[in-house]
């Protein structure tokens, strides 16, 4: 058990121990971000059981969600400001522009942990349903609509991706052995351009847009690859919109209330 974690619990003994127990529980998910429920148990020292049920109230409540068996957290633990314009406000114009630009669904996305968030989409054409919903979660691995996130973040985020394991959607998925390489390689290039990472025959691509030098999100077009016919021109319109979002933020805001704060990022 964890030094933290038995604070926390401490603070049972002169108040209620179902609040600490709960608390405990809350940042533990926060601490092991893409834990299993069994490893959540163990770690709470929790029957399995409960530790389920924990789980699917937590869920229900926005606290956690669960991807491909590993629980995060949800946005609920790291709310946006509800004062003055969201994010989606700011861009959603730079999106317009790009899909009618382009013809291809545009996409904004930001990191939650260690999770993409789509919060807006902008379909093109009728070229299938999109690879994205609002408010759909995704891995930060795979896709060049949440690469772009994982590339700049702190290294400890991009460890606390790998520990929580890659699933292989398709043959081109990266590998964890891969992705460190692929990761530079964005970091270099200032893009991502994926093909068939989680659908096979689609094609995406994503641009880190930064603020005051950190990126607070990644503006992105998505398509059956048919429709990639030239890749410059495309990521060019994805320059124009994302100089658009940053000559509309608010030039007065203390920080990005919209981006999640990540216990697992702090240090190098």
């Amino acid at each position: 058990m964890d030094s933290e974690l038995e604070r926390i619990l401490a603070t049972g003994q002169e108040g209620s121990s179902i609040l600490a127990r709960g608390l405990g529980f809350l940042h533990l998910v926060a601490a092991s971000s893409g834990a299993s429920v069994k490893e959540l148990s163990e770690r709470a020292g929790l029957p399995l059981a409960t530790t389920y049920r924990i789980v699917n109230q937590l869920r229900e409540a926005g606290f956690v969600v669960e991807y491909d068996g590993r629980i995060r957290a949800g946005a609920a633990m790291a709310p946006a400001s509800t004062e003055g314009p969201h994010l989606v406000d700011y861009a959603r114009p730079a999106l317009i522009r790009a899909a009618r630009a382009t013809g291809i669904t545009a996409v904004l996305t930001v990191r939650v942990h260690t999770l993409a968030l789509c919060l807006d989409v902008v379909p093109a054409g009728s070229s299938g349903a999109p690879a994205f919903r609002i408010g759909a979660t995704r891995t930060l691995y795979a896709g060049a609509s949440a690469t772009p996130l994982l590339a700049f973040a702190a290294p400890a985020v991009v460890s606390n991706v790998l520990a929580s394991g890659i699933k292989r959607y398709t043959a081109a998925t990266p590998t964890a052995e891969a992705l460190p390489a692929k990761l530079a390689d964005i970091r270099q290039r200032g893009y991502d351009l994926s093909h068939g990472e989680i659908q096979p025959q689609w094609t995406a691509l994503g641009l880190p847009v930064f603020d005051r030098g950190s990126v607070f999100c990644c503006l992105s077009l998505t398509a059956p690859s048919a429709q990639f016919t030239d890749v410059d021109r495309l990521l060019g319109t994805l320059h124009e919109a994302a100089e658009h979002l940053t000559k509309h933020l608010p030039a007065s805001s203390d920080g990005l209330p919209w981006n999640a704060t990540d216990p697992t990022e702090t240090g190098d």
